[in-house]
């Protein structure tokens, strides 16, 4: 129940506002809901459109401890905004990629970010459908991800998940070797068993369990991982070309993960543990984001919403000839 939305003309606005009104009737939201979300994907849109000449529209179901509703990811290349900050204005206009609607689409959103650098296009977040939703306890944790297929397939061979069980947060990602279907069947049977671990198991369990069910199936490289704010404390293992960091605000600490195929060829799997505090990032990425993926030229990035630093980073790093996937934790 998610859309992608190719903007290069005019009839994309209109594609974009059937799309999301459409989803919002589907998820039964109200029709105050499916207004506010027709206007701002026609705000994001049509400036899109006017200074960054094309772009994508993204649009899917949320749930978290803040509430549900929909969320739209506006994502183009175009000369970004200077004055991020002015930007926010009504009426604002600027030679950026997004400006004169920022205003009006803050105001109709219950979550509203964005990341934006001159000459380096603009990422907007906006979630329509809980606005004054209080949670029943602070998150401990926000989530995004960012998954394509390869150019000319309708399935991606990638698959993550997260769950939380009493305070702990489990996470997911896998790389279904290969690409359509039977990549995607891998990649699932190893999330099914990833869905019914045990709270004590550890990362390696989870390994090597989904090795297990996976042998009928052509294998993945997989990653999970297991936070525990309480603890604070993060276990990691991965088996495979999964690149994954934690980054504390100083610096990148690069995650291990062993050679081998889940459901193929696992031998060992090598556990890590690391410190997880307030000021922790997650970054997870398959094969199909360049492995010199960085932050280097995305200035403050990691202060933003996950959901806006993987479309940042799929959006710089991702290649078109592979599966891509990014999954990004932040502490709350």
């Amino acid at each position: 129940m998610e859309a992608t939305i190719n903007l290069s003309d005019q009839s994309g606005v209109a594609h974009a506002r059937r799309s999301v009104v459409a989803l919002a009737r589907s998820l039964e939201l109200t029709e105050r809901v499916q207004a506010d979300a027709s206007l701002v994907v026609s705000e994001a849109a049509t400036n899109i459109l006017k200074y960054a000449r094309s772009g994508t529209i993204h649009i899917a179901p949320y749930a978290d401890c803040t509430g549900s509703g929909l969320e739209i990811v506006a994502v183009d290349r175009g000369p970004g905004i200077v004055n991020v900050e002015a930007a926010r204005t009504d009426g604002f206009s600027t030679g950026g990629s997004l400006g004169a609607g920022l205003g009006t689409i803050e105001r109709q959103s219950a979550l509203f970010d964005f990341y934006s650098i001159a000459g380096g296009g603009t990422v907007l977040l906006a979630r329509i459908g809980s606005k004054g939703a209080s949670a029943a306890k602070p998150c401990a944790w926000t989530i995004g991800a960012k998954s394509t297929p390869k150019l000319g397939q309708q399935i991606c061979g990638d698959a993550w998940s997260a769950l939380e069980d009493d305070g702990i947060l489990w996470l997911t990602l896998l790389d279904g070797l290969g690409h359509g279907p039977l990549a995607s069947e891998a990649s699932r049977r190893a999330v099914d068993v990833f869905r019914q671990r045990n709270r004590d198991d550890t990362p390696a369990d989870v390994l090597r369990a989904a090795h297990e069910a996976m042998r009928s199936t052509r294998g993945a490289v997989m990653a999970a991982a297991k936070f525990d704010p309480k603890a604070k404390s993060m276990k990691y293992a991965g088996v495979g070309n999964i690149v994954a960091i934690v980054n504390t605000g100083e610096v990148n600490q690069h995650l291990v993960s062993t050679d081998g195929t889940v459901g193929y060829n696992m031998r060992l799997v090598r556990e890590s543990t690391v410190d997880w505090n307030v000021r922790s990032v997650f970054i997870a990425t398959t094969d199909g984001l360049s492995t010199r993926w960085n932050l280097n030229r995305h200035p403050d990035l990691l202060r933003h919403h996950p959901v806006v630093i993987a479309h940042v980073l799929h959006r710089d790093f991702a290649r078109d000839n592979d599966d891509a996937s990014i999954v990004v934790v932040k502490a709350a």
